[in-house]
């Protein structure tokens, strides 16, 4: 078995098997000490999140001294879309989706930050044995800056740029709508933590994908990833519920 094979069975494992588990198991632990009042250190799992997601990404480019698997190769280019390599019908609605999406999530970055009504609406309709996991405090927002930019980062690299060019290494008759497809689900069973939102985060995952094949880079995809996580960082203010999640306030 080649190094290529091996690291990609290794990566496979992680993020099949490990992934889910580990954060199914920091997910219930959280949700356990939330529901008996106990304390709970969200930024700890902010961190080992970020840690766990990087450590892949340092498998995938120890590929590059090993193998001979090149930046290029994962994903990291420059330049315009080559309209060229697909057809208008997904070209030009793919463009426009993404800045379409882009601007959405921008918007409401700025109205969850100073419309106080609309962002208590929301806060209103998370369900309660979710919103434990999002931030209050202005530290556990400042960590959950970062750990947006690390998911935009990391999980770009690992399930578009690597996963789309090891699938089309190791099956090379293997048509690119499948390997978005299986690229999609193994993202989709990387995020089972989050429960039923994890539906969402498959659909997200999709779109990233179509991002990606559209741009054939992964810098514009890093950016809306980074900025679709942002989105929910100021649903729930310290100052408006006395540092406690809103709906467990009603």
């Amino acid at each position: 078995m080649n190094i290529f094979l091996f690291v990609f069975i290794l990566i496979l494992v992680i993020l099949m098997v490990l992934y889910p588990v580990s954060g199914i198991r920091g997910i219930r632990e959280l949700r356990r000490k939330y529901a008996e009042g106990l304390p709970y250190s969200k930024i700890s799992f902010y961190r080992s999140s970020m840690f766990a997601s990087w450590l892949v990404v340092f498998l995938i480019l120890l590929l590059i001294p090993l193998s001979g698997v090149s930046l290029t190769d994962l994903g990291f280019r420059w330049g315009l879309p080559d309209r060229s390599s697909l057809s208008g019908w997904i070209f030009y609605p793919g463009i426009v989706l993404y800045i379409m999406h882009l601007g959405q999530n921008l918007y409401y970055i700025s109205i969850f930050r100073s419309k106080s009504e609309k962002r208590k609406k929301l806060a209103g309709s998370i369900p309660d044995d979710f919103n434990f996991f999002l931030p209050i405090t202005a530290r556990e927002k400042k960590v959950w800056n970062y750990l947006s930019l690390s998911a935009g980062i990391t999980e770009e690299i690992i399930y578009r740029g690597y996963l789309f060019f090891a699938l089309a290494v190791i099956f090379p008759s293997l048509h690119l709508v499948y390997i978005l497809l299986l690229s999609t689900l193994v993202f989709g069973v990387g995020h089972l933590y989050l429960g039923k939102e994890v539906v969402k985060s498959t659909f997200l995952g999709l779109l990233f994908g179509v991002y990606y094949i559209v741009f054939d880079s992964l810098y514009p995809v890093m950016l809306i990833h980074t900025v679709q996580d942002l989105v929910v960082r100021d649903i729930l203010q310290e100052e408006e519920n006395n540092g406690e999640p809103i709906s467990r306030m009603q």
